[in-house]
């Protein structure tokens, strides 16, 4: 559970986040089974062709965690008709963009083109779904990027407290995973392993692909339909893991060679679909969205020396989520007593009514703002629809926000701030001296 994946497009994919009312959205059902959402618009010559899959970590096996990361991963690098490098060099030539990410839930790989070349878009797209090459040289790279980018990630001195507390609130559940797999899982797959996983998860029941912009709609609908007839039709996935429970509070503490404490504490929560979904969002703003926030503005008033990087964010999915909070801080006593402080009060206490409009407000504006470009558009849509909420799910989801009152968050926040997994990572290599302290930390 990383921080900074909240700021990539693979959380921006994630349900959590939503768009302004749309109009215009049409359902298709392709010929191989694949669902197909067309949105024109003219408002400018870009148009974006997104295809979002049942193929995230979710699908992982057990023994080979980053086989659905590696697999969408190697989508890019070369197809049975085109080599990698011919790939890269014709979208290259037509100022296309493609590229691929990853969720728990959801592959997604994308085209954006201006109109002129929406055509090869098309075909670009459904050659990388349905004609992947897998080549093992290839494959070793990727393998080489994936160690690299894992490495990376813990020189993020918020990775260790991320991961530990996924660790803790879902166990083995896919949730508590890093979607992009470990290096031992890593090292084992091969080609085939890739053909197999490919062949059983990209398929038209399991794949909705949208397209928003500037195109006519009855001939993209036509051409998908002729591109996508290779793509096979299957049955729809096994079900997915049962939804975590959990019974108590955890806490947990690692040293390590950092110059400050770093924190994170985690609570379960709802779905995307569940009724208190909604609300949960209003009071992720409450608590950590912005400077306006309660965290940033507690913490800022504590003094500069006690955070200097903190906030909250959910970590949004289709069977769990994750509300979690998280500082970095000098002084570790006083930030956790001002963090259990205000989830206290979150829990005992209604929040006023200009907390609540700011929150909803800061909310909305932030989802609004990141949901102006034809690319986001396209992926949202394609997520929701494959997700069974349906492409029109921001309808209901912003009719909710503003429908949220105060004793929403009261009632939401004293059913699901509980049962903590807290994780504080502290300077040093070596067990602290006896002495006072928080039990468990």
């Amino acid at each position: 559970m990383r921080r900074g994946a909240a700021l990539a497009l693979v959380t921006v994919i994630a349900l959590c986040l939503a768009l302004p009312a749309q109009g215009g959205v049409r359902r298709h059902k392709l010929s191989c089974g694949a669902t197909l959402l067309t949105m024109p618009a003219d408002w400018n010559r870009i148009v974006a062709v997104t295809a979002v899959v049942d193929a995230g970590s979710l699908r992982d096996p057990e023994k080979l965690p980053g086989l659905a990361n590696l697999t969408r991963a190697m989508l890019l690098q070369g197809t049975t008709t085109r080599t990698a490098p011919e790939l890269a060099e014709l979208v290259d030539a037509a100022g296309l963009t493609i590229g691929t990410d990853m969720s728990v839930d959801n592959a997604i790989v994308y085209v954006t083109a201006i109109d002129s070349e929406l055509e090869l878009a098309l075909e670009v797209i459904a050659d990388v779904l349905q004609r992947p090459a897998f080549d093992e040289s290839r494959l070793i790279e990727e393998q080489r990027a994936v160690y690299d980018a894992l490495a990376e990630e813990q020189d993020d001195p918020f990775t260790t407290p991320f991961e530990k507390v996924g660790e803790m609130l879902f166990g083995n559940h896919a949730m508590g995973r890093d979607p992009h797999g470990t290096t031992e899982g890593i090292s084992r797959i091969t080609p085939a392993h890739l053909v197999d996983f490919h062949s059983r998860y990209y398929v038209g029941s399991r794949t909705v692909i949208s397209v928003v912009g500037n195109f006519d709609e009855d001939d993209v609908v036509d051409r998908l339909d002729d591109l996508m007839s290779d793509y096979p039709n299957e049955l729809p996935p096994p079900p997915k893991p049962p939804i975590v429970r959990r019974d108590e509070a955890t806490s947990a503490k690692v040293f390590k060679d950092v110059d400050k404490s770093y924190l994170a504490m985690g609570f379960l929560a709802p779905p995307v679909d569940h009724p208190d979904f909604p609300a949960l969002e209003v009071m992720d703003a409450i608590v950590g969205l912005g400077r306006g926030s309660r965290l940033s503005r507690v913490l800022s008033e504590a003094g500069a020396d006690v955070s200097d990087t903190h906030g909250a964010f959910c970590r949004c999915g289709q069977l769990n989520s994750a509300f979690v909070i998280y500082a970095s801080t000098d002084d570790l006593e006083n930030t956790l007593d001002l963090i259990e402080d205000q989830i206290s009060s979150l829990r005992s206490e209604s929040v006023s009514d200009e907390e609540l409009a700011t929150a909803k407000n800061r909310l909305i504006g932030r989802h609004e703002i990141q949901g102006q470009t034809n690319l986001v558009r396209a992926v949202r849509l394609a997520s929701y629809e494959l997700a069974g909420l349906g492409f029109d799910f921001v309808d209901t989801f912003l009719t909710a926000v503003n429908r949220v009152d105060k004793d929403d968050i009261l009632r939401v926040a004293s059913e699901w701030l509980e049962k903590p997994a807290t994780v504080v990572v502290r300077p040093g290599e070596t067990a602290p001296r006896r002495g006072p302290k928080r039990a468990g930390i």
